[in-house]
């Protein structure tokens, strides 16, 4: 080559150079191009980032493809197999004599472009499922678990503690001043599918007090929020039939004292 490549031309090369598919006068002039400019070298850095991703080191165009561009240029000959093997980008060296000698030279080039094309398309693919897997994180957050945390940090926050005559369950309730409530913070053991826990809170006049349900918890409760718009003085958690019942059974898990 007897000329300087125009910054285009050398722009259209990166690809190429980036796959070690270049040689002779374009290398040289490719490899000072990098050397000395950042933009550049930081392309052929993003390449070689896009190729590293691609699950086999020899890549193989379909035969049918072959057989179009053989055709197309008039020539018959089977194309060079390209090895991804990028070098890193230290001084950017000579290839080895190993790599000298390229026959059919264009088809390993429109395959060197292929695999670089495929191998962005592939690096985008896995940065768009990383924004999915994000997203479905997002979406799969427990808005429960968020609710009782910052109920728990309000200023008006009022928590009661519940606990076991005999053994270590245990057991919070989180309230605010509107009435809201949360259980949360427990440890109560999962029951067969024949039986549910359920929550209940004593109101009314100390005189006359009565238990009302705050909800049938399930066999395996999480966080649970409730609604109560009386002032509770008892908090207090039973095994019940898998339907609930109307009025507290002889089976108390837990219990606690609104202070």
């Amino acid at each position: 080559m007897d000329r300087e490549l125009t910054r285009a031309e050398l722009d259209e090369l990166l690809p190429l150079f980036a796959l070690d598919a270049l040689d002779g006068e374009e290398r040289e002039q490719v490899t000072r191009y990098v050397n000395r400019d950042d933009a550049a070298r930081a392309e052929v850095l993003s390449l070689r980032e896009a190729a590293s991703v691609l699950p086999a080191a020899d890549v193989h165009a379909p035969a049918s493809l072959w057989a179009t561009i053989e055709t197309s240029l008039g020539t018959t000959d089977p194309p060079e197999v390209l090895t991804l093997e990028a070098p890193p980008l230290r001084a950017l060296p000579t290839p080895p004599a190993a790599r000298a000698r390229r026959p059919r030279r264009i088809l390993a080039l429109i395959a060197a472009a292929a695999v670089v094309a495929i191998a962005v398309l592939g690096i985008q693919v896995i940065r768009q499922q990383a924004r999915i897997d994000d997203l479905a994180a997002e979406m799969h957050r427990d808005p429960m678990h968020e609710q009782a945390m910052a109920a728990l940090g309000s200023k008006d926050a009022h928590v009661t503690q519940l606990a076991a005559a005999t053994g270590a369950a245990r057991a919070e309730i989180v309230m605010t001043a509107d009435g809201t409530g949360y259980l949360m913070d427990h440890n109560l053991p999962k029951l067969n599918s024949d039986s549910t826990y359920q929550l209940w809170a004593k109101v009314g006049d100390p005189t006359a007090p009565r238990m009302v349900s705050l909800g049938v918890l399930g066999d395996d409760p999480g966080i649970v929020a409730f609604r109560l718009a009386a002032d509770p003085t008892l908090f207090e958690i039973t095994k019940e039939p898998a339907s609930g019942s109307a009025i507290p059974g002889a089976s108390v898990v837990i219990r606690g004292v609104v202070a």
